[in-house]
């Protein structure tokens, strides 16, 4: 909001320190982008990703030929599910060893996003597999067909013997991809678990109906669970604000800052999965840069420790001047003062 030498620009890290001023253009502070290297994850955690993998796809594989041999729907719905976490192994492993990668000029955030767009498509996928698992379901319970309860006992009783050991693999992993994985296998687990009561009921009252119940109510959880990673990732890909943050309090959040009089044009949004982004122009009453300098300082600290973000982009405006961008004042905001 200044003209000619009233204008202030500035660059200020997370670190405290702030890079020298320059009389050219409308001010800018920058967060933490560049001055925070991931470590390199162990080859240990890409050694137990790959034969956590490798565990499943022989799962998936065994599982699908006996739901087929069987005639089991349960069997079949198991190893769907189990596919969509083969993917979800390999994403998991691809983002571990994708993480060492650095950005480039084209890709300035390198593939933050690429783990949210695969695991819409997974999502996606098996939404669609599930749904089709519930229809067959109801038409079995219509028309019952006859069930090799013994196989399904036997696949599902693997299952779950191969899915906790898998887990077991990855217990202990802080970084949250893991976790995720984690967590999969352990239902994948309990879910095969399910499957082994219903061969073992199947097997024992030759009452093939069960089958047909173990499949709806796994395709229901499937679809619970599928339809809440599309809705996810497509507010990631949208640019949504990110579940877990309050806009009003982000907002409240700049205004405490020394010398902020406004604050208009916000934005946050996901970088990916795990990080979250901001921009937005925050008008001032003081062109000292050391003060300014000081008081981003703390806003970028208070953005971080009680919003979680990391990456932060604040254009300084001097107030009574006009902002440079034409709209600057987003349609639907209310502007911000103190």
């Amino acid at each position: 909001m200044a003209r000619g030498t009233d204008r202030v620009h500035a660059h200020v890290h997370d670190g405290g320190h702030a890079h020298e001023a320059h009389g050219h253009g409308r001010g800018h502070a920058h967060g933490s982008h560049g001055h925070t290297h991931a470590h390199p994850a162990p080859e240990s955690l890409s050694a137990r990703l790959l034969a956590s993998v490798v565990v499943n796809v022989a799962i998936t594989a065994a599982q699908a030929v006996g739901g087929i041999l069987a005639g089991s729907l349960s069997l079949l719905s198991d190893a769907a599910h189990n596919a969509s976490d083969v993917l979800g192994l390999v994403l998991a492993y691809v983002a571990n060893r994708a993480g060492r990668l650095p950005a480039s000029e084209r890709r300035t955030y390198a593939f933050k996003r690429a783990e949210v767009l695969a695991a819409f498509v997974n999502a996606a996928g098996l939404l669609a597999v599930s749904v089709w698992v519930l229809f067959e379901a109801a038409g079995r319970l219509l028309r019952p067909a006859p069930v090799e309860g013994g196989i399904v006992a036997v696949l599902a009783g693997v299952g779950l013997v191969a899915n906790t050991a898998a887990a077991v693999l990855l217990r202990g992993g802080r970084d949250l991809n893991v976790r995720s994985a984690f967590l999969h296998l352990v239902a994948d687990a309990v879910t095969s678990f399910g499957v082994l009561v219903g061969g073992v009921v199947m097997l024992l009252t030759g009452w093939a109906a069960v089958d047909a119940l173990v499949s709806i109510a796994l395709a229901l959880w499937m679809i619970r669970e599928s339809f809440a990673i599309v809705r996810a990732s497509t507010d990631v890909l949208l640019d949504a604000v990110p579940t877990g943050v309050v806009l009003g309090e982000v907002q409240r959040t700049l205004l405490s800052g020394e010398h902020v009089v406004e604050v208009h044009d916000l934005h946050v949004w996901s970088l990916s999965s795990t990080e979250r982004a901001l921009s937005a122009h925050l008008v001032t009453d003081c062109t000292d840069l050391e003060a300014l300098s000081a008081s981003l300082a703390r806003i970028k600290a208070e953005l971080r420790d009680r919003h979680g973000i990391e990456h932060s982009t604040l254009e300084l405006e001097c107030a009574g001047g006009e902002c440079a961008g034409a709209q600057c004042v987003l349609p639907h905001e209310d502007v911000w003062r103190v």
